[in-house]
């Protein structure tokens, strides 16, 4: 058996040890090269997500002004839509002053308003056939300028009679506030038809809208 000096003892220690440590080294080499690749991959990943994250942001609000410039060109088209809209019905409400004076289209305003009575009242006697008391309601000013007489009255009761259903129509002394037109009622009250001319503004207010439209508009 071979004995081992001092000196080669502590030169067998001196190169375990020397080994182990190497090892150790290289141990931690590798654990650090792997912790530093993990966090490289990290920290890629992390720049790819904020990237990406920043790119939906942008487009998010990119989409988000986009929708907002739409909404607000349909909101200023609509407001001139509105404005011109009311200017255009103002004006036809104006100009019923010029037809009072001039006639409109070839006829006279008490022609026209011998039309709007007549269609008011076939609409309250249609499908009926009794005897109908109808009155006529007219505006202050209609009334004192005598666009409608008695006389109109009993031709347009003639001509309404001539069919199934006899009809007498009279003026009444209750006024109305309209602008022009008519409103013609029963005598008892239960039935009326609103012709004036704001009466029948709103009731053509779609189709007048349309039209108003189409004709300001559409190029």
């Amino acid at each position: 058996m071979i004995r081992l000096g001092a000196k080669e003892i502590v030169d067998k220690i001196k190169d375990e040890a020397n080994a182990e440590c190497e090892k150790i080294l290289s141990e931690a080499k590798e654990n650090a090269e792997r912790i530093i690749k993990e966090a490289r991959e990290e920290i890629e990943l992390q720049n790819k997500k904020f990237i990406e994250a920043e790119e939906r942001k942008g487009v998010e609000e990119e989409e988000r002004m986009v929708r907002a410039a739409r909404l607000n060109a349909r909101k200023v088209r609509w407001d001139a839509e509105e404005e011109m809209i009311g200017k255009t019905l103002d004006e036809a409400m104006d100009r019923i002053k010029e037809v009072k004076r001039g006639g409109f289209k070839g006829n006279s305003y008490s022609n026209i308003l011998t039309g709007l009575i007549k269609d008011a009242a076939m609409s309250i006697t249609a499908g009926s056939s009794a005897s109908s008391e109808l009155e006529v309601m007219l505006s202050e000013g209609d009334a004192d300028a005598s666009f409608v007489t008695p006389d109109m009255l009993k031709k347009i009761s003639a001509e309404i009679s001539a069919g199934s259903v006899n009809v007498r129509l009279s003026l009444s002394n209750e006024r109305i506030k309209s602008a022009g037109g008519v409103i013609v009622r029963g005598k008892d009250g239960k039935i009326e038809v609103n012709n004036t001319f704001e009466q029948r503004m709103a009731r053509f207010s779609t189709s007048l809208r349309e039209e108003i439209v189409k004709n300001l508009f559409t190029k």
